[in-house]
């Protein structure tokens, strides 16, 4: 044991940890802004209010059927997609809370208020984990990240229940919820630039990570891109459709790459 060296690599980790969670503490309580619900995509099509925001939300239904079928039916092969049949279970999470997005999100977009806004980012958390568990699982120990899924999952579920319950108390708090986003989108690509995988295509979890964040900038110009396309694609429209191709991206993911001789870094 004395000739062990520290793993510097766990340092970086940690400060990371540390600020997200500083940062949120340092933070004010962050309410709901009102405006949110205001989306530039008011036009009621075929009876459907909101018909863009809320068709959009079909490729969310698609992608996660989608994987979920197909994860579910994979085994654990030296050549195929997981080693071992129990890692599928992140990704089966992930595919089922993402068909669940679809629905939830055009739920609340369909008539837009906090109750309902609750229904689309519950299982847009519960996604979040999962990923989170994947890439604990593949990048440092797999009994890790499916120890970790449970308690990840459970974290996502009561960060956004807090969220609803401090709007309902009238001192609305979305510091938990968007902790929940950014341990993901942070700490997961520092884990994967940090830690070898026995798999290949280990960047496309960035690659991932980047449909995510022009997701964010789309739903960033929500009203300005309805304007500029003269109310044919709003920003928000466009959010829903660039984040269903991050999840196609893991998806793409798992079904090219295969498992290594010995862990790589991308």
């Amino acid at each position: 044991m004395d000739g062990m060296k520290p793993d510097w690599r766990v340092f970086p980790i940690l400060i990371a940890v540390a600020s997200l969670i500083g940062g949120a503490a340092l933070l004010p309580a962050i309410p709901q802004p009102e405006e949110y619900h205001r989306f530039a995509a008011t036009a009621t099509v075929f009876g459907v209010p909101h018909f863009a925001d809320v068709i959009s939300n079909l490729p969310f239904l698609l992608v996660g059927i989608a994987g979920l079928a197909w994860t579910w039916r994979q085994r654990g092969q030296s050549s195929g997609p997981f080693i071992r049949a129990s890692e599928r279970w992140p990704y089966i999470v992930l595919f089922g809370a993402i068909a669940l997005v679809g629905i939830g999100s055009a739920y609340y977009h369909w008539a837009p208020t906090n109750e309902r806004l609750f229904w689309d980012r519950l299982p847009m958390s519960i996604a979040f984990m999962a990923i989170f568990a994947a890439i604990l699982s593949e990048r440092i120990e797999y009994r890790l990240g499916l120890a970790a899924l449970p308690g990840l999952v459970l974290a996502g579920v009561a960060a956004t229940t807090y969220w609803l319950f401090s709007e309902r108390a009238g001192a609305g708090d979305l510091r938990l919820y968007l902790l929940v986003q950014a341990v993901p989108i942070v700490i997961g690509p520092l884990l994967i630039l940090l830690y070898g995988s026995r798999y290949d295509r280990g960047r496309d979890f960035v690659i991932a990570a980047g449909w995510y964040l022009l997701a964010l900038l789309a739903e960033s110009l929500d009203h300005t891109l309805h304007a500029l396309t003269e109310g044919w694609l709003s920003g928000h429209t466009l959010k829903h459709l660039l984040a269903a191709v991050a999840v196609y991206w893991l998806l793409r993911m798992l079904r090219l790459r295969r498992t290594l001789d010995r862990p790589q870094r991308p």
